[in-house]
């Protein structure tokens, strides 16, 4: 990003481990403008979402809100990941069609975000529906020499110098996680060559989708889907690649590794976001270990912006545990500001933040004329901050505390999104 860009908001890249000003595009649509080109991991959908995808999917939210409050259009894809093993295995034990089981848990995940005001994305793609785009860009890396066929058609991790640079892990420490993941697999003759390779197509069994390819019929592995699905829409280059931490190895890494190797084209990704892992009684929350709040369940208790204030309040990528006292303090927060905005007119009949007059939004990002500037401001420097919400929320609170509804507004409709403070 040049610094001609104007864009003042800086991110933690993962790769680099340094905070960076945020990547943006050139905008061909628009010339001068600005784009950014934003990938996230979305939810393999076997089962019920959880505060964990709620605080994931949030904070990518707040940084799409922020950066279009900031001048930027952005381009947001954000895949489902209908072709794996666990919606498999799950279906299986239920004795229901993988294909039915993800419609009904992608239903349940979009009730959820649009009930926490989420912006959709732009792009959701479904794996089963990408499946010549995904063999595209197997054929590419095999014409390249980056695979070999035993079992299944592997991508050569060797052949990728810097296998392992975005997790800043050893290769030690590689293999460990894999085996605790259950991912690490067979190697020997008919088998992978090397632990840390991959498969990017292999055998489906009987009751799994299967497609026809030059590599036997079959299904795609994991990792190659999101590259295929993330060039397809966003080019061989995106500004920012996130998803959750628990993503950066081996997911991300593998991702990195293949399609550098496809395209040519370093880096993959200018910047990579990860957000920390929510814990809940200890442990971190998880479908796996069961120990799960779901947003339907929390939104039983409090309004739904209450609920979506208590997950961005939390800095995106620290680790943090759920608790219900913090819930309920978030809750009281929300109905302060709900009251302040309610003498004011400025909610609608659904409890929404009404949307400002464009042309009374004369301050930094779009705020209303009359907001208080020094709150506008400290707001605003958080923001840009790697997007420090716990300094956001301050300036929030102390824009309730001064009644100054036109600035509680705005910060809510950045913070909050379109979901309901009663």
């Amino acid at each position: 990003m040049s610094p001609a860009s104007g864009c003042t908001i800086r991110v933690f890249d993962s790769l680099s481990r340094q905070v960076i000003p945020l990547p943006l595009s050139e905008d061909g649509g628009h010339p001068g403008g600005r784009t950014l080109k934003l990938y996230v991991c979305g939810v393999t959908p076997y089962d019920s979402g959880h505060m964990g995808h709620a605080f994931t999917f949030c904070a990518f939210d707040l940084l799409v809100r922020w950066a279009e409050a900031s001048g930027v259009r952005v381009r947001y894809v954000q895949n489902v990941t209908d072709v794996d093993d666990p919606l498999f295995e799950r279906a299986r034990r239920d004795g229901v069609g993988w294909k039915e089981l993800a419609d009904r848990e992608v239903g349940r995940l979009l009730e959820d975000m649009r009930a926490l005001g989420w912006r959709p994305p732009d792009v959701m793609p479904r794996v089963s529906a990408e499946i010549p785009a995904i063999l595209a860009a197997v054929d590419r890396l095999v014409e390249r020499g980056f695979a070999y066929q035993t079992d299944a058609l592997y991508y050569a991790a060797g052949r990728y110098p810097d296998y392992g640079g975005l997790s800043h892990l050893s290769r030690r420490s590689m293999l460990r996680k894999l085996r605790d993941e259950g991912l690490l697999g067979e190697v020997g003759p008919g088998a992978k060559r090397d632990p840390l390779d991959f498969p990017l197509w292999r055998r489906s069994a009987p009751d799994e989708p299967s497609w026809p390819s030059r590599y036997g019929e079959g299904r795609p592995g994991w990792h190659i889907e999101c590259s295929a699905m993330s060039m397809r829409y966003l080019g061989d280059q995106v500004d920012v690649h996130g998803g959750g931490r628990d993503l950066c190895f081996s997911h991300h890494e593998s991702e990195r590794a293949q399609s550098e190797s496809l395209t040519g084209c370093v880096p993959f990704s200018r910047a990579w976001m990860h957000t920390g892992m929510v814990r809940y009684r200890g442990h971190k929350m998880s479908k796996s270990l069961g120990n799960l709040v779901v947003v339907p369940e929390a939104l039983a208790r409090v309004p739904a912006a209450a609920l979506r204030l208590y997950l961005v309040a939390h800095r995106y990528r620290r680790d943090w545990s759920f608790r219900w006292e913090g819930l309920v303090g978030a809750a009281r927060l929300i109905a302060e500001a709900a009251e302040l905005l309610r003498r004011r007119g400025a909610l609608d009949p659904g409890g929404r933040v009404r949307p400002f007059d464009a042309a009374k939004a004369g301050g930094r990002r779009g705020a209303p004329q009359e907001a208080a500037p020094d709150l506008v401001a400290r707001f605003s420097a958080a923001m840009d901050d790697d997007l420090d919400t716990p300094r956001a929320v301050r300036a929030l609170r102390a824009a309730v505390r001064r009644a100054d509804a036109a600035g509680a507004g705005w910060m809510l409709r950045i913070l909050c999104g379109e979901a309901a403070l009663t």
